[in-house]
C-alpha cells in the first residue's frame, strides 16, 4: 500500500504538465519600423531571443507560430530579430501582467489553445479586423506533395489560393485576417487539385452545409458575420471540433448494380460517378459479363454516406431524376442537383439492382403471365403485408430498403404474412421469385 501511495504522489504533480499546442498570432500591419523576423519570447523559452521565430508565409504581415507547451499559464511578448526590438506594453491593460519593472503579455492555457490575434503592442486586433485560424488534422489521410489547402464558399477561393502549413502531429494551419462582418463557407483539400477531386467528403455528416457539402461558420451567417476571432479545429473528412481524428473505419466492398435495358439510345462504356470518386466520368467502369444488360462494379469504400448516379461514356449519358415523383425515395436533392444516395455500413454488401433512372429493380422483370401469379397486398401497407402464390411451387419473398439493404425474407408455399409494423415508414421494394418467374413491386409503408 505504501508503494502505491508513493507512486500516486510521484504521478500527481505531473498531471499539471500535460503538453498542449498553443498558437500565437500578431498583426504587424501598423508597425512602421523595419525588421526581418518576429520572434516569440517568454518564460517558457527563458526569454532566449531567437529560439522561436514566427512565420508569415503569405507575406500579409500576420505572423503566427504554434508551440508545444506544458505550463498552465505563461508570460510572453513579441520581439523583432531576437531582441533588436520589443513590445512596450501598458501596465494594467487586460492582456498583461506586471512584475516589478517588467510588463509582459499573460495567458492562461487550458489544453490546446489558439490565442486571440492582436496588433503589435496592443491587447486588441487591428481596428476593424478579425483573425480566422483553421487547423485540420490530416492523420490517416494521404497528403499530396502539393500540400493541404483551404478553399470554397464566397471568401476562400479555389484550390491553390490558400495553402495551409504543417505545425506538427499531422496538423495543418492557416490564419487569415478579415474585415469584421466577414462570412463564408469553406472546405479542406488534400492537394492543389483544380478539379476539386481532393476535396474532403463530409456528405451526410452533421457538419456538412450548403449545396456542395462544405463546412459552415457555425453560429454565423451572411447577415450576421464575424465580430471577433474565428477558431476552427477539426479532422479532414470528419466533424470533430477538438482537432482530433477518430481511428478510421475499415473499407468494405460494395457492389453496385445498374439495369440499363431501358436506357434510351446506345452507349459504349458504363460508369458510376459520385462523391466516392470526385464525380469522375471514367474512374469506375461497370461491366456486364453475362450480357443481360445489368452492369456491376465493386468498390472499396469506407462506411458512410455517398451520392452517386449511373453514367455512360464519361458523362455523355447520365441518369436524370425528378424529386417530385417516386424518384425521391432513393435520391437526395441539394439545390439543383438530384442524385442517388446510399449509406454504407461496416460489412461487405451487394446493393439491389437499380433500374435506369428509377428507384429499385425494373418492374418488368419475369414473364408477365407467370408474374401475375404473385399478388402483393395491401399497397400502401401499414402493419402486415400479404403475398399470395398460385404457382404451386415453393417461392421466396424478400423486402429491400431503398438503399438496397435486405430487411426481411421468407420462404412460403401458398401465402406469406410479413409483419412490417416495426419497419420505418417509407418506400420498399418487394421481390417475389421461385426460379421460374419473378415479380418486383414497390410498396409504401404508411
Amino acid at each position: 500500500m505504501k508503494k502505491i501511495y508513493a507512486l500516486l504522489m510521484l504521478c500527481l504533480p505531473m498531471l499539471g504538465f500535460a503538453q498542449k499546442d498553443v498558437t500565437f498570432i500578431v498583426d504587424m500591419r501598423d508597425y512602421s519600423g523595419s525588421y526581418t523576423t518576429v520572434n516569440l519570447n517568454g518564460d517558457f523559452n527563458s526569454w532566449c531571443g531567437t529560439c522561436n521565430p514566427m512565420s508569415d508565409p503569405e507575406g500579409d504581415s500576420i505572423w503566427t507560430v504554434t508551440l508545444p507547451l506544458t505550463a498552465d499559464s505563461i508570460e510572453y511578448k513579441f520581439t523583432l530579430d531576437g531582441w533588436t526590438g520589443q513590445e512596450n506594453l501598458t501596465s494594467g491593460s487586460a492582456c498583461t501582467k506586471t512584475t516589478g519593472i517588467y510588463t509582459n503579455r499573460f495567458a492562461v492555457l487550458n489544453g490546446d489553445t489558439i490565442l486571440p490575434g492582436v496588433a503589435w503592442e496592443s491587447c486588441a486586433a487591428k481596428a476593424g479586423q478579425v483573425y480566422m485560424t483553421f487547423q485540420v488534422n490530416m492523420s490517416y489521410t494521404a497528403v499530396d506533395t502539393t500540400g493541404v489547402y483551404l478553399a470554397g464558399g464566397t471568401g476562400f477561393g479555389v484550390p491553390g489560393d490558400n495553402q495551409m502549413y504543417p505545425i506538427g502531429d499531422s496538423v495543418y494551419s492557416k490564419t487569415l485576417p478579415a474585415d469584421t462582418g466577414f462570412y463564408s463557407m469553406f472546405t479542406f483539400l488534400s492537394a492543389n487539385d483544380p478539379s476539386w477531386g481532393a476535396k474532403e467528403n463530409i456528405v451526410g455528416k452533421p457538419c456538412a452545409a450548403g449545396t456542395y457539402s462544405d463546412r459552415d461558420m457555425v453560429g454565423y451567417s451572411a447577415t450576421m458575420g464575424l465580430m471577433g476571432d474565428f477558431h476552427y479545429r477539426t479532422c479532414f473528412g470528419e466533424c470533430t471540433t477538438d482537432g482530433t481524428c477518430p481511428v478510421p473505419a475499415t473499407p468494405v466492398n460494395v457492389t453496385f448494380q445498374s439495369d440499363r435495358n431501358s436506357i434510351a439510345g446506345t452507349f459504349t462504356t458504363a460508369y458510376i460517378s459520385g462523391t466516392m470518386n470526385g464525380w469522375s466520368g471514367d474512374a469506375d467502369m461497370m461491366s456486364d459479363d453475362d450480357g443481360d444488360g445489368v452492369y456491376t462494379v465493386t468498390l472499396s469504400l469506407l462506411p458512410g454516406s455517398y451520392e452517386y448516379k449511373f453514367t455512360a461514356d464519361s458523362w455523355s449519358i447520365q441518369e436524370n431524376f425528378d424529386p417530385a415523383t417516386a424518384d425521391s425515395v432513393c435520391t437526395l436533392t441539394t439545390g439543383i442537383y438530384t442524385n442517388r444516395f446510399v449509406t454504407i455500413g461496416s460489412a461487405d454488401t451487394t446493393l439491389d439492382v437499380q433500374c435506369w433512372e428509377e428507384c429499385g429493380p425494373c418492374a418488368n422483370i419475369g414473364i408477365e403471365e407467370e408474374a401475375a401469379s404473385f399478388v402483393v397486398k395491401p399497397n400502401p401497407a401499414s402493419d402486415v403485408l400479404f403475398i399470395e402464390n398460385t404457382t404451386g411451387t415453393t417461392s421466396n419473398v424478400a423486402v429491400y430498403s431503398i438503399t438496397g439493404a435486405r430487411v426481411m425474407e421468407a420462404t412460403f408455399e401458398a401465402e406469406a404474412r410479413l409483419d412490417v409494423a416495426s419497419l420505418p415508414r417509407g418506400m420498399y421494394i418487394v421481390r417475389v421469385q421461385n426460379g421460374l418467374t419473378e415479380k418486383v413491386v414497390r410498396v409504401a409503408l404508411k
